[in-house]
């Protein structure tokens, strides 16, 4: 269109320029051409018909040559581009396609399309996982649900999840895997899942987590603290590093001390900080192994031995890092304190402590030893204890001491040795094996004390004793006889009295000095003066007591129920007037008109500890209503309630239906001697 506009206009242009001339000729248009003049008009016309289309030619060829040049070049850039395309559609396949890297393409979560990579990393052929739930890459259901409940909120939000992972190969076999997810559509929920084999790299962090738990169990489990220590070129210092220990033996937290360890190096002892720190600087100085024992006190105030054992080197900023361990020594340093305790204990001991072999060959004796019996430890070592022998001890003792010891027992007894000066003296002896570790009779130790002067004593004393013994054997005896005179005398006033009153105060007089006299007789008879057997003699008592009283009443039986128990006479005596009072009004008053019925003694243990309960009750008519008044006038009972309070009780008085009295005390137990 272009060359047609160009070619009309120069046909216009020609048009024009011929006008004038045929206006100037005058010819019309329906002139005969054949006119000489019209010809040379109409020669002029193609002329300039010709001159046009000669010059359109020339345009057209032109615009042809640049359409072709045009075409050429589009050409060019076309195949430019597909080369460009094609180049960029092999690096697409080759991505999608790699080796390395599996790519999978999941809508509704199954498998829509997946690459080769990802088909190898686990284990199917090629397109076998298109089409399968992604259930099938993962170990169970649950790790499956799992990873989904974490992926898909994020994924949901336009972001990329990321997350390293087990999946299952096809044969069953693990494979570890670094994978991340992405939404492509978000209408259709279809995402795209990237997974990079991760299997030999997760192994070997599997190595080397085992490798750090194994070291740090052992650390853990090593008897101390495991750690490092950093001085810094300022001074300041920190414990980089420090096993579980360090709760136990410093008592703070290793984040504690990580990046200051101020707090804890001013718990070391007042006493031990100054060397404490010379230590540390001179370790750090000369790079010397540094080992140092110091105290650390605590903030409950207790005081803890510790040992330190660490290697320093020097770091490029100049701070020195020590390497080592400390355990709490505290046990050991009582140990070795208790071992100087007893050892100074040994040597200062009032007693002879001998040490021998299995054959008896003196291997120490203490200073002691040499002052009982004049040998030096050089005189004696070496030598059998027979050397002190003075041939009185009888020779079974030496016989059963040996057969003791030699099974791996303790003897103990006297003997009777003779000095290097030739002085009888009597030591009393302990002899004992001593076992190794392994439980065998390595040596023997005696432990034996002159007990000469003590002797001498005792003798002295059981002399003193038996005279002592003799002597109070003749007041008890002296004392029963004269009761029992004063007894005899009664019972003839008894016998020639008239009168009624006097009769029954005479007969009750000879009641109570009978029951001081039965328990003279008992300690008489025992030989036992310190204490009589309680149960015992109140049951004696009570016997002869109801007997003597017993025609006053019917057919009244006495009941018994005594425990046994060991008390001293000032108990005693006021149990047995008790019970002969007691006894006594429920004979004269619990049984008129010769009625039946019985009598009880109790002597009880309550159930609070070391008190007993001393009770007589009846069976018979009760206690009268006017009881009260009667009690104040009475000195029979009057009686009853001071004993009642030299016991260290009160009487207490039943409700009945019969009469019921009874002591409750604290019991002075004697315990007799084996």
């Amino acid at each position: 269109m272009c060359i047609l506009k160009r070619g009309l206009q120069v046909f216009t242009l020609a048009a024009v320029t011929a006008s004038p001339a045929m206006a100037q000729a005058n010819v019309p248009w329906g002139v005969d051409l054949l006119n000489p003049q019209s010809m040379g008009v109409a020669w002029l016309l193609l002329a300039l018909v010709a001159l046009l289309l000669g010059v359109w030619h020339v345009i057209l060829r032109r615009q042809l040559k640049a359409q072709a040049r045009a075409l050429s070049d589009a050409q060019t850039a076309l195949a430019q581009a597909y080369q460009t395309s094609q180049r960029a559609l092999a690096e697409h396949q080759a991505m999608l396609h790699n080796e390395m890297v599996g790519i999978a393409r999941v809508s509704d979560r199954k498998h829509v399309w997946v690459n080769r990579a990802l088909e190898a990393m686990l284990g199917y052929g090629h397109g076998e996982l298109v089409g399968l739930a992604t259930r099938v890459a993962y170990p169970s259901e649950a790790s499956f649900q799992a990873l989904g409940e974490q992926a898909y909120p994020v994924m949901a939000e336009g972001k990329v999840f990321r997350a390293r992972t087990e999946l299952k190969r096809r044969d069953g076999s693990a494979v570890w895997v670094e994978l991340s997810g992405a939404i492509l559509d978000a209408s259709t929920s279809e995402s795209v899942w990237l997974f990079l084999d991760v299997t030999e790299r997760q192994r070997a962090q599997a190595v080397r987590e085992e490798a750090a738990q194994r070291l740090e169990k052992l650390a853990n489990r090593i008897p101390g603290l495991v750690y490092q220590f950093l001085l810094r070129p300022d001074g300041s210092a920190c414990l980089p590093y420090a096993s579980d220990a360090i709760l136990q033996v410093l008592r703070v937290n290793p984040e504690d001390v990580r990046q200051d360890a101020s707090a804890v190096l001013a718990q070391t002892h007042p006493d031990d900080a100054a060397q404490f720190q010379a230590s540390i600087q001179a370790s750090a100085r000369d790079l010397t192994p540094w080992q140092h024992e110091y105290r650390m006190v605590f903030d409950d105030a207790s005081v803890r031995w510790l040992y330190g054992n660490s290697v320093p080197e020097r770091l490029d900023d100049g701070s020195v890092l020590w390497h080592g361990f400390i355990t709490d020594i505290t046990e050991r340093k009582a140990a070795d304190e208790r071992l100087r305790q007893l050892s100074r204990s040994v040597e200062q001991a009032p007693v002879s402590i001998v040490i021998t072999d299995l054959q008896g060959n003196i291997l120490y004796a203490n200073p002691s030893f040499t002052r009982n019996t004049g040998y030096t430890l050089e005189e004696a070592k070496g030598h059998n204890p027979r050397i002190l022998k003075s041939g009185l001890t009888p020779p079974e003792t030496y016989t059963e001491l040996w057969d003791t010891v030699s099974q791996g027992g303790v003897w103990q007894g006297e003997l009777h040795n003779r000095r290097k000066d030739g002085d009888l003296f009597i030591e009393h002896a302990v002899i004992a094996p001593v076992l190794d570790a392994g439980g065998k009779i390595s040596h023997y130790v005696a432990v034996k004390e002159d007990i000469t002067q003590r002797k001498q004593a005792d003798m002295a004393l059981q002399a003193s004793l038996r005279e002592k013994v003799a002597l109070l054997n003749e007041v008890h005896h002296r004392v029963k006889n004269n009761l029992q005179v004063i007894t005899s005398l009664l019972r003839l006033e008894v016998a020639r009295s008239v009168q009624p009153d006097t009769h029954t105060v005479l007969k009750d007089m000879q009641g109570r000095i009978y029951a001081m006299a039965l328990l003279h007789e008992s300690l008489y008879r025992s030989g036992t003066f310190a204490s009589v057997e309680l149960g015992a003699y109140l049951k004696q008592l009570a016997t002869q007591t109801f007997r003597t009283q017993s025609g006053l009443g019917g057919d009244v039986r006495l009941v018994l129920e005594m425990a046994a128990i060991n008390v001293g006479m000032d108990q005693a005596a006021p149990c047995g007037l008790l019970v002969n009072e007691l006894l006594s009004n429920c004979l004269k008053h619990g049984f008129p008109d010769r009625r039946s019925g019985e009598v009880v003694v109790s002597l009880q243990p309550t159930a609070r500890d070391g008190w007993w309960k001393l009770a007589v009750r009846d069976t018979g008519v009760g206690l009268p209503p006017d009881f009260e008044a009667r009690r104040a006038q009475s000195l029979g009972l009057q009686l009853v309630s001071d004993l009642a309070r030299q016991l260290g009780g009160q009487l207490n008085v039943g409700a009945g239906p019969g009469a019921d009295f009874s002591v409750v005390f604290h019991l002075q137990v004697f315990h007799l001697p084996d």
